[in-house]
This record gives C-alpha cells, structure tokens and sequence, in this order.
C-alpha cells in the first residue's frame, strides 16, 4: 500500500473541491449580475466563471491521474469505486478517504444546482421577454427580419435561427 499515493489523491481531491468552490462563487456572481440587468459586470462575471471552469477541468483531470495511480498500486482495475478501494486501505485511512470523496461530490452537487438554476432563471427570463415582444407587437410574430429590421422574404433555402436572447 502507497500511503503517498492515497495523500495525493486526497490533496487533489481537495484542489477540486476549491475549484468547484470557487466556480459556484463565480455562476453566482454571474447570476447576479443578470438580475441586476448589469451588462459589464456579468461581461467580467462571465469571464471569471469560464476561467473557474478551466481550473475545475484542470483538478478533475489531476484527480483523474492521482485515483489511477492509487488503484493500479492497490491491485484495483481504474473503474474501482471509492468503496471499493477503502476496504484495501489499512482502517486509519478509510475514514480519510471517505469523508474527501464525499465532500467532493457535496461540492460537485452544489456548483450542479448553481448552474441548473442559473440556466433556469436564464431560460425563464429569455421566455418572458420573448412573450413581452409578442404580446407587444403581434404584427411581427412569425415574419423574419434583416439585420436591418425591415422584413424579409424567406426563402426556400436552409434558415438559421438564433434563437439565444
């Protein structure tokens, strides 16, 4: 049994617990800056949040190696659960391990619920603005227009639509 793999699995571990911390900091820095309706600072909030995603993307794949050394010096296959790996672990080091993965996917569960809001409020806001648009000029509902905002003919070709508000 490598202890210093298993210690480094752990440090990793909490590497990416920072950053999915840090992440959920981020998507509610950029949620709040789409209900304050300020437009430079969800610019700069957007920024901070794919730079935090770059960084959890970074310790997952860290945390990626560290578990497949830990495994492979426990005799275990690369797909072995925590569980499974604990039970090889001498007693004094189960608990360790555990209690890391577990605040790891509190962690995880959080920035998930962060994010599914944010898209959710997103989505819900897009929906009422879009029907604000309808309700307000009805005339336009169903016509394609320029980039100038005069009408345009469709043609029989293929359309893109961009439907993000």
């Amino acid at each position: 049994m490598n202890i210093e793999a298993l210690m480094t699995f752990i440090a990793r571990v909490g590497e990416q617990i920072e950053a999915l911390d840090a992440f959920v900091e981020d998507q509610r820095a950029v949620a709040g800056a789409v209900r304050a309706r300020d437009w430079p600072a969800l610019e700069r909030a957007l920024e901070r949040a794919g730079a935090s995603a770059g960084r959890v993307s970074s310790a997952e794949a860290l945390r990626v190696a560290a578990w497949e050394s830990l495994v492979f010096g426990l005799g275990l296959p690369a797909d072995s659960s925590v569980f499974r790996a604990s039970l090889l672990l001498p007693l004094e080091f189960r608990s360790t391990l555990n209690e890391s993965y577990r605040s790891l996917r509190l962690s995880a569960m959080r920035a998930r619920i962060e994010n599914d809001a944010l898209s959710g409020f997103v989505g819900s806001a897009a929906s009422t603005l879009r029907e604000a648009m309808e309700a307000a000029f009805p005339e336009r509902k169903g016509r394609i227009y320029g980039r100038t905002g005069l009408p345009r003919h469709a043609g029989s070709g293929a359309m893109i639509l961009d439907t993000a508000l």
